[in-house]
C-alpha cells in the first residue's frame, strides 16, 4: 500500500539505487545479500523521519536530484535532520566530500515491490527494483504514525584504523602477511557495491596453487594475483576463486565502505 505521494527522478545521479537491509539467508541460491552499503547511517536517516530502519531509502554517491508530488518528510546523510518537501519541491544530492554513500529517506518508505524479501537493487545479479532513471516515480508508502522525536543527529565519526581477522587462506600467504596487512597502509584505488581495491606494497602468497572457488562473506579480503587487497560489499558475489588473507570486523565495514577514491586506510587486528 502506498500513501498517495511520490519522488519523481529528475537526475539519476551516480550509482543511485533503491536499498533496505538486503536478502540475507540466500547464499546458498548464489543470491548476494545487496542492501545499503552504509547500514547504520540508512538505518539513521530512516528514524529521522520515524520509518522502522528496515524502510527502503535511496543509495548514491551524489548527484541524484528528486521532486516530490505532494508534501513529504524526508531526512539525507549529508544534512542528518528531517524537513519537510513541499509538492514540486526538489531536491538535490550533491557529492558528499567526506564519504562515498549517501542516503535519503522518505517518511513512509519507498514502495516497490520485494523481490527474495527485499526492495533492494543488486548490481550484481540485477536481482530488485529496475535500475533508476529520469522521469520514473517512486511511490512513497503509509505513514507510518510514529512520533518524529530527533531535530539533528550526530555525526559518526570513522575509526582511525580498521579491525580485521584472519582470514579462512592465511596460511596461503608470507608467514608475515598480516603483520604487513596491518603496518602498512593502504590507498583506496576503485569503489563499487561490489567491493573496494586498495593499492600498497603487494601481499606476498606462498603457495602458488589454483583456488576452488569457494564462499565468501562481506568484508572478506581477497588478495588476486597482483597482490592488491580487493574488499567484498554488499553486492559481493556468494563465491570466489581468489585467496582470503583477512576478514574486516563487520563492525568497521561500513566505514571502510564509505572511504572516498585516493583516501588512506590503515588496518589493525582486531581483538
Amino acid at each position: 500500500m502506498t500513501g498517495g505521494a511520490a519522488l519523481e527522478i529528475v537526475e539519476t545521479g551516480w550509482s543511485t539505487t533503491i536499498q533496505d537491509r538486503g536478502r540475507p539467508g540466500f547464499a546458498h541460491l548464489g543470491v548476494p545479500t545487496a542492501g545499503a552499503v552504509d547500514q547504520p547511517l540508512a538505518a539513521l536517516v530512516n528514524r529521522l523521519v520515524g520509518n522502522d530502519e528496515a524502510a527502503a531509502v535511496l543509495e548514491t554517491a551524489g548527484g541524484l536530484v528528486v521532486r516530490a508530488s505532494g508534501p513529504v518528510l524526508v531526512a539525507t546523510s549529508a544534512e542528518l535532520a528531517p524537513r519537510t518537501l513541499a509538492a514540486g519541491g526538489e531536491l538535490t544530492i550533491a557529492v558528499d566530500g567526506e564519504r562515498t554513500w549517501s542516503y535519503l529517506a522518505v517518511r513512509g518508505g519507498i514502495a516497490v515491490e520485494t523481490v527474495l524479501e527485499s526492495r533492494s537493487h543488486d548490481t550484481l545479479s540485477g536481482i530488485g527494483p529496475p535500475p533508476l532513471a529520469p522521469g520514473v516515480r517512486l511511490l512513497v508508502g503509509i505513514d507510518p504514525a510514529t512520533a518524529v522525536t530527533v531535530d539533528v543527529a550526530q555525526q559518526r565519526r570513522p575509526p582511525e584504523r580498521v579491525r580485521v581477522w584472519p582470514g579462512p587462506r592465511v596460511d596461503w600467504f608470507d608467514i608475515d602477511a598480516m603483520a604487513h596487512l596491518t603496518t602498512g597502509a593502504w590507498t583506496v584505488g576503485t569503489v563499487s557495491r561490489v567491493g573496494l581495491r586498495l593499492t600498497g606494497v603487494a601481499v606476498r602468497r606462498q603457495a602458488d596453487d589454483e583456488l576452488a572457488s569457494e564462499g565468501l562473506v562481506a568484508g572478506a579480503i581477497q588478495v588476486p594475483p597482483d597482490g592488491q587487497p580487493v574488499v567484498m560489499l554488499a553486492d559481493h558475489p556468494t563465491t570466489g576463486g581468489y585467496p582470503v588473507v583477512a576478514v574486516v570486523d563487520p563492525d568497521d565495514l561500513p566505514a571502510l565502505a564509505q572511504r572516498r577514491v585516493g583516501s588512506t586506510v590503515r588496518f589493525s587486528h582486531a581483538q
